[in-house]
């Protein structure tokens, strides 16, 4: 099975289960939006905006709110099927295409800002989709994204008064395997390590503008019950990575 079978399983589910406002940009689950992070460029209207592995497309959504151009592709269908039916619920208009990452190519377009959340973690190979991204980006284009942050692949331990996470090796992190019922692997959603993503994206003549390290929050434009378990952790350690970066 690949990913996009695996998400056109379950994005029923998925979708059903977790709360995803489109009134705020989210980067991430139970961690505080663009109104308090302050990451997206100042104006967004008449821009052109490229979203990847968009979900159910709702960060677009609020893109397109504020009048930009936008975007989204995923690659899966039964994942777009619902971006189409959230963005006429919004009334907006959205160019949605069934497409995966590693598709994308330089003559996709041409983008003042590509965004994704929780989207390159799936890919296996992130050097290729950030040099796509870079062949895509106008000049002085933003790229902004967010994923697992390495620390979240630790397990969390309590032993005896004392508690906290404990990681095998950080410099070769297992990905995070999702399985079916039958134990058999449908997709792998990767850590990467804040030198690997800091030296993909120079490699690719991208200059970071802003590392972010989230506390979660108490109202987070992103959440679920079973993100919600998690909170007791995310609480003294960061749960998600967001990375900033301008085409140079």
């Amino acid at each position: 099975m690949n990913k996009s079978e695996y998400w056109d399983n379950i994005v029923e589910q998925y979708q059903r289960e977790s709360i995803i406002f489109s009134s705020d940009f989210h980067y991430g689950p139970l961690i505080d939006g663009d109104s308090v992070l302050k990451l997206l460029p100042r104006n967004i209207k008449n821009k052109n905006c490229l979203e990847l592995a968009c979900g159910g497309a709702q960060n677009s959504i609020y893109l397109a709110k504020k009048g930009a151009n936008c975007t989204a592709l995923d690659a899966s269908a039964a994942q777009i099927a619902y971006a189409g039916k959230l963005a006429q619920k919004n009334a907006v208009q959205i160019d949605l295409q069934v497409m995966s990452m590693e598709q994308l190519n330089s003559q996709s377009g041409c983008f003042d800002l590509i965004h994704s959340a929780y989207g390159f973690n799936f890919a296996a190979d992130l050097n290729k989709v950030i040099k796509t991204c870079g062949e895509l980006l106008n000049k002085d284009g933003v790229l902004l994204f967010s994923m697992p942050h390495p620390l979240f692949s630790g397990e969390f331990l309590e032993l005896d008064d004392e508690s906290g996470l404990f990681i095998k090796e950080y410099f070769s992190i297992s990905p995070d395997l999702r399985l079916d019922e039958d134990a058999n692997e449908t997709a792998r959603s990767y850590f990467y390590s804040i030198d690997e993503i800091s030296t993909v994206l120079a490699q690719n003549s991208f200059l970071i503008e802003r590392i972010c390290e989230p506390q979660i929050c108490e109202d987070p434009p992103y959440t679920s019950k079973c993100w919600e378990e998690y909170r007791p952790q995310m609480l003294r350690f960061p749960g998600t990575i967001i990375i900033k970066a301008v085409k140079n």
